[in-house]
């Protein structure tokens, strides 16, 4: 059975050394001991030691323990349950379609006519909630006015409607994201077990990567419509139709169907959230072996993923601001006020860090397997925060054997072609082996 599962677009996939990771904590892992994956992220490599090892997955972001319950958590969803409640979703909630009528119409009608004009009108003061905060004045100022009164006359001003306000236009199109509202309305009602609501809610989580209308397909930022001159791009146009076109419900199913036909490992494994020192210190002492792959450079994970964060968190979030020329806007990502910064992506908390994970995994008697993307200096690489040399000689203070094991020739996928998102690295993936 293929446990090899891609959930999210996720920068610095371990996707396509699944196997690679697998042979290497076999060697190192006990006979019926558990394994910790420390910063599980999309879960995929959690999934894949799932079919040999009860796993702990551990992450600080709740759209990691979603995906990561789904994919290890049994339920009890059936085909029959699954169709039953795609029928629902779409018998209900017409209101918010209708509410937001004029400006779905407006920008499939820019799609349409191919009007770049209004596309990047669309994609840089879409956000209805933006233009309350900031009463942009915009072409699209007259839509999103007449769907404010709208959504305020049915009643649809909470998270019945979060996704299209806060990223309607922007990240997706006016419809996809009404749908998504629409999808997550009946995920809340839905009157059956939390490890049924995951698989609901991890297949939307997947379904959003998918249709993001970025270079990327992360939510690092909107598509940057204008080159430096000010003139708008074709890429506007290209990226509307291929993902602002995408039909939601279709992709959910299939994502649900995914899901559902996942082979799940014959052993116990959990879900953690919290922080990498939390986790560690909540994990059973049957777990002998921990993966970690924590971030390397300065971009923190939280930027590129604050879309799905929400949706798992199921909150109204306040939206961060920044300083511009003296005067507050809300950031241009429309990212969450309250974004996780992970120590590991600063340089000056990330050598106290990765020391503090030193010790305490040694000191608890475990192994280490940390996985390390070198980073090259003549290429346009992300530099890393610390290096691979820097690793080892803090390694080498708590482990009696170090030893670094290569991947061979692998490279991260592009963000994209720019120079404005530079790829991880060109250079062979390592993990660097810690034992006692």
């Amino acid at each position: 059975m293929n446990y090899n599962f891609r959930t999210l677009n996720y920068l610095g996939s371990k996707l396509r050394l699944l196997d690679f990771i697998e042979e290497n904590v076999r060697k190192v892992t006990p006979e019926n001991a558990g394994v910790c994956d420390l910063f599980a992220g999309s879960g995929c490599v959690s999934y894949k030691l799932s079919r040999l090892f009860p796993v702990s997955a551990c992450d600080i972001q709740h759209y990691s323990r979603v995906i990561c319950n789904a994919l290890l958590q049994p339920n009890t969803l059936t085909k029959d349950s699954v169709m039953s409640f795609l029928s629902g979703v779409t018998d209900n909630n017409l209101l918010l379609i209708e509410a937001f009528s004029p400006l779905i119409a407006m920008e499939e009608e820019a799609i349409n006519g191919k009007n770049l004009e209004l596309l990047t009108d669309i994609v840089e003061h879409g956000s209805l909630e933006v233009y309350n905060l900031e009463k942009t004045d915009s072409t699209i100022s007259i839509a999103q006015s007449q769907v404010n009164d709208k959504l305020i006359l049915s009643g649809l001003t909470g998270k019945d409607s979060l996704i299209a306000r806060y990223y309607g236009g922007v990240y997706f199109s006016y419809r996809q994201a009404v749908l998504i509202d629409i999808i997550m309305d009946a995920i809340r009602r839905y009157p059956h077990n939390t490890a049924d609501k995951n698989v609901l809610l991890a297949a939307l989580l997947s379904t959003t990567s998918d249709i993001a209308c970025t270079v990327g397909k992360h939510f690092a930022q909107p598509i940057k419509a204008r080159d430096s001159k000010g003139n708008i791009k074709m890429l506007v146009y290209n990226k509307a139709i291929k993902d602002k076109t995408i039909d939601v419900m279709t992709l959910y199913a299939e994502w649900l169907d995914k899901y559902m036909s996942l082979p799940k490992g014959g052993h116990d494994s959990t879900t953690l959230q919290g922080d990498y020192m939390e986790c560690l210190k909540a994990l059973p002492d049957s777990v002998k072996t921990i993966y970690a792959d924590p971030p390397y450079t300065r971009d923190h994970y939280s930027r590129f993923y604050h879309v799905l964060e929400t949706m798992a968190l199921d909150d109204i979030p306040e939206i961060s601001t920044v300083k511009i020329h003296g005067s507050t806007h809300v950031s241009n990502g429309i990212y969450r006020k309250d974004r996780h910064q992970s120590p590991f992506c600063i340089r000056s908390k990330a050598p106290k860090a990765f020391e503090d994970m030193f010790k305490f995994i040694s000191e608890s008697n475990r192994s280490l397997m940390l996985s390390y993307s070198p980073y090259d200096e003549t290429k346009e690489s992300h530099p890393r925060v610390v290096t691979i040399s820097q690793l080892i000689t803090w390694a080498h203070k708590y482990f009696n054997h170090v030893e670094v094991v290569s991947a061979g020739h692998f490279t991260h996928n592009k963000l994209n072609s720019t120079k404005h998102f530079l790829e991880s690295s060109d250079e062979a993936e390592v993990l660097i082996v810690c034992i006692n």
